[in-house]
Formats: structure tokens, C-alpha cells, sequence
């Protein structure tokens, strides 16, 4: 794929995705935080009316002459009580084991102050953990609802992006997820969600985003700066013309398949830069007027056409250096046969006069003399076990 300027692009990492991410964080994180100053001010607090009363405890035992014996203070009964935190790491200590409810008791207040202190960061910290608990749990659904609804974006690359949920795209989803490609589908009503889920259940391999698929945001989250194709399908050509005018200014070199409803569409789509329209119309009108006289060749073509078929058509490109590069069509079809291969049916190749099709002209049944360039296209017919020999023996690359 072309490098395209950073300019004019604009990432999702860095807008939404990051900013319902921010929106989570810190509905998880002000709880915590708020239940962590209190944990420290107690601490300090604490810590800060026991040592006022280790200053009065060591007066009054001076004065009233008492002696102790190891842990026991003979002769001051009237002292006030020593304190057992006598240093800020037992005021934190203290803290910690009473937020966990533990309470160990080897460390604990005497004076009034520090108990009232006590007395207060118990009653609150009951109070502030169920809110954090609620906060994290609260957060966590929302964002897996976020995710769900696929408003965090994904990272995929090279990838196939489908916009709208109709009946084109129910067909070519499975079609392409069977292919290997990864997609992405971006569907404007949330009830969609679960039916496009029951294709996939690899969220690896299949994305899907509510939104209007004639947004720039949507095509954001489905990463379409990073994509290799966009089929647009939705049921309306004029939601289709605006997402193709849309995509094409703002990713100038991605290939966009837009299927509509009307034919007499094709030569305005085709102008506004889509790389091949499709009308579902006159493909079903032509294999009807075949089956009427010629079944079978309807039925090879159906079947031809489906990636979930025993027999597939695939395309692969003669890359420089490969060992397709200078064979002739005659050369190849003997490799193949001799080596339990595909069935070379057709050769494509670039022609500056042809407006459709990003100016490729394809041959049915090319002259078996014709030799083959790098960059041109070689279609072949067969099994996926005869059309990886053809990619092994011919060193050659499927697809375009």
C-alpha cells in the first residue's frame, strides 16, 4: 500500500478510543484515589495525636518518678495511656490493616483524638469501599459495553472493511472470513451486533461498530486509514455514494467496492474514484437468463464464485522474479497439470484506456503463446490443495 501523508489523517487512538478509555480510567480511578488521600490524611492524623500524647505520657511518668520494668510501669496511675504507635510507619500500618478489615491489634490508638480519628476513617472507609467496588464494577461494564458496541476502534491492518448490514453483506462476510481476510463491519442499528456475531466468534479476525457508515468516526474505529478494501453495501445508493466520497477523500488509496441498486448508477460511482461497482440486479439477471438454457453453467458459476465451495477462483500476481514471470500461458497450464495444479482460466492486465475496474482489462482463455509480465494477474480454477501449488511452484503472490 502507498504511504499517504500523516497530515490528512486522523487516528483513533488518539480521539474517541482514547478518550472512552480516559472517560473509564477515571471513573474507576476517583474513587480509589479519594479513599487513598483519606487513607494517607488518617494515617498522618494518627500518627500526629500519638506522638502529642507520647510527649505527654514521658512528662507525667518523669514527674510522678515512676520506674518501669520491661512492658510495666510501676508507681503512675494516673499517667495517661502509652501509645503503641510511636512512629509514621505504624500509623500507616495501622491504616492498612484497618481498610482491610483485618484489624491485627498490634497497633492501634490511645489518645482521644486519634481514636475519634479512628472512629471516622472505620464508619467512612465502610461507606467509600462499596462505592469503589460499585465504581470498578460500573466501569468495567461500561467499557465492555463500549467494546461490545465497538466504540473503542480496532488495530487491524490490511484488512476488509464492510459498511452497512444488508443482504449483500450477509453473503460476503462469511465469504471472506472463509478466505482468511480479516473484516470489519460497521452496522447502523446495535441489534445487528448479535447476528454478525454468529459468523465469527474470533474477534481477532471480525470487528463490528455501530455507527453511520457515512461518518468519518465509524470509519476510524474500523481503521480505515490502514485498510486494503471497503465494500460498501448498505441498502441505500445514496448513503453509499456519500461513504465512497467520503472514504476516498480522506484515503485516496484504498480500493472501494460499492454495491448498488440501481445500474444506471455505475458511470456516477465509477467517477467518484470507487474501484468497482457491483449491481447485484444484473449478476442475478444474467445467471437466471443462463440457467434458463445453460443450468449447469449457472450452477459452475454459483459455486465458482463461493469461497465455501469445494472449487474456488482465485487470482495470484506475477511478482518480479517469480518463476511465472516470462512463461507463456501454454508453459504454465503444462507445469500445472504436471504437478496436480489449477486451471489457468484467464490473465488480467493493466490498460490506462479502461475507466472501470482501476484500469485492469481481463482475458478469458488467453492465447497459450502469451507471455507473462511481472505485475499482471493470472486466474486460476481449482481446489484450495491445486491453488497452493500454483502460489508454490510459480512463486507467485494471491491476490492484488
Amino acid at each position: 500500500m502507498i504511504p499517504k501523508a500523516e497530515s490528512a489523517r486522523t487516528r483513533l487512538p488518539k480521539g474517541e478510543a482514547a478518550r472512552i478509555r480516559q472517560i473509564v480510567l477515571l471513573k474507576i480511578a476517583t474513587p480509589v484515589i479519594v479513599v487513598f488521600f483519606l487513607y494517607l490524611a488518617t494515617s498522618l492524623a494518627v500518627y500526629g495525636f500519638e506522638t502529642s500524647q507520647a510527649k505527654i505520657f514521658e512528662k507525667e511518668f518523669k514527674d510522678s518518678g515512676a520506674t518501669r520494668v520491661g512492658d510495666v510501669i510501676e508507681g503512675c496511675d494516673e499517667c495517661p495511656r502509652e501509645p503503641n504507635i510511636q512512629r509514621l510507619d505504624d500509623a500507616l500500618w495501622w491504616s492498612t490493616v484497618t481498610l482491610g478489615t483485618i484489624g491485627y491489634g498490634d497497633h492501634y490508638p490511645v489518645s482521644l483524638g486519634g481514636r475519634l480519628t479512628a472512629g471516622a476513617f472505620i464508619m467512612t472507609t465502610m461507606v467509600f469501599i462499596a462505592i469503589v467496588l460499585s465504581g470498578i464494577q460500573s466501569a468495567v461494564m461500561d467499557y465492555n459495553r463500549l467494546r461490545w458496541l465497538g466504540m473503542t476502534g480496532t488495530n487491524m491492518k490490511n484488512h476488509v472493511i464492510v459498511c452497512g448490514w444488508s443482504s449483500i453483506s450477509k453473503v460476503a462476510i462469511p465469504e471472506l472470513l472463509a478466505a482468511g481476510r480479516q473484516v470489519a463491519v460497521i452496522c447502523e442499528d446495535q441489534n445487528d451486533i448479535s447476528l454478525i456475531k454468529e459468523l465469527c466468534d474470533d474477534d481477532s479476525q471480525l470487528f463490528i461498530t455501530i455507527g453511520d457508515p457515512t461518518a468519518l468516526p465509524a470509519l476510524q474505529r474500523a481503521n480505515h486509514l490502514d485498510a486494503h478494501t471497503l465494500i460498501i453495501a448498505t441498502p441505500e445508493d445514496t448513503t453509499n455514494l456519500i461513504s465512497s466520497l467520503n472514504v476516498r477523500a480522506n484515503n485516496p488509496d484504498l480500493r472501494i467496492i460499492v454495491y448498488v441498486q440501481r445500474p444506471e448508477l455505475r458511470t456516477t460511482f465509477s467517477a467518484s474514484g470507487v474501484t468497482y461497482v457491483a449491481s447485484p440486479f444484473e449478476i442475478g439477471g444474467r445467471l437466471v437468463a443462463s440457467a434458463a438454457f445453460e443450468p449447469e453453467v449457472a450452477h459452475l458459476v454459483d459455486t465458482m464464485t463461493s469461497g465455501l465451495s469445494d472449487c474456488d477462483i482465485q487470482q495470484f500476481t506475477v511478482t518480479e522474479g517469480s518463476s511465472a514471470e516470462g512463461m507463456t500461458v501454454s508453459e504454465i497450464r503444462k507445469e500445472m497439470i504436471e504437478n496436480d495444479g489449477a486451471l489457468l482460466i484467464a490473465t488480467a492486465e493493466k490498460n490506462p484506456e479502461k475507466i472501470e475496474g482501476e484500469g485492469w482489462e481481463v482475458k478469458g482463455n488467453p492465447s497459450t503463446k502469451k507471455k507473462l509480465g511481472a505485475g499482471e494477474i493470472i486466474i486460476f480454477m481449482g481446489t484450495p490443495k491445486e491453488n497452493m501449488v500454483v502460489s508454490e511452484r510459480l512463486g507467485v503472490l494471491q491476490g492484488r
